[in-house]
């Protein structure tokens, strides 16, 4: 009777414990699916969104950067350290250069200084990369950003009857350094 007793209480335990294994695996496979799901809509989230960096303007040239729409036919041809990041889905394009302030006509001929930007363009979105200041994101400020040393400018292009492609450019003329950040409006 005393080894029954013992057989019946192992038994139970190892039935138990497989039982117990059994979620255990059931919880780690439910785990492991919701991480690949995570994973999943965390790449398609950012999955709009290039990047590219192009250490002189013949670079971008070569690239197609101006032919695909990315980077103003414009710029100053003197226009090097040029980071770009544009996202697919909204339009959007976010854009640093530096230039030679000497080779600033083309660029200067091109914009229209203002005062109040465009509402399209008048929240930017972070980007999140260091080489965007932190003066040209969320609701700007034209205070702070002529206090930073910069004039702002914009550029408005029909794309099509119904839709204008607005470019807010933030330009310091003496440094030779310049921003802009494309939206469609």
């Amino acid at each position: 009777m005393r080894f029954r007793y013992r057989f019946t209480r192992l038994s139970g335990g190892l039935s138990s414990l497989i039982k117990n294994r059994g979620l255990d695996r059931q919880a780690h496979l439910l785990a492991f699916v919701l991480c690949a799901f995570l994973i999943c809509v965390l790449a398609a989230c950012h999955g709009d969104r290039r990047e590219s960096f192009y250490p002189a303007l013949v670079d971008a040239k070569r690239d197609g950067a101006i032919d695909r729409g990315w980077l103003p036919d414009f710029l100053p041809e003197s226009s090097h350290a040029i980071h770009e990041l544009h996202d697919m889905s909204p339009s959007t394009t976010w854009c640093a250069f530096e230039f030679l302030p000497a080779d600033s006509q083309a660029l200067r001929k091109n914009l229209k200084n203002v005062d109040v930007p465009a509402p399209s363009v008048k929240r930017v979105p972070n980007p999140d990369k260091s080489w965007w200041p932190d003066v040209l994101v969320g609701g700007l400020d034209t205070g702070k950003i002529h206090e930073a040393g910069f004039e702002l400018s914009m550029l408005v292009v029909p794309e099509t009857a119904s839709t204008n492609e607005v470019l807010l450019f933030a330009i310091d003329w003496t440094k030779g350094r310049g921003f802009f950040y494309r939206a469609r409006q």
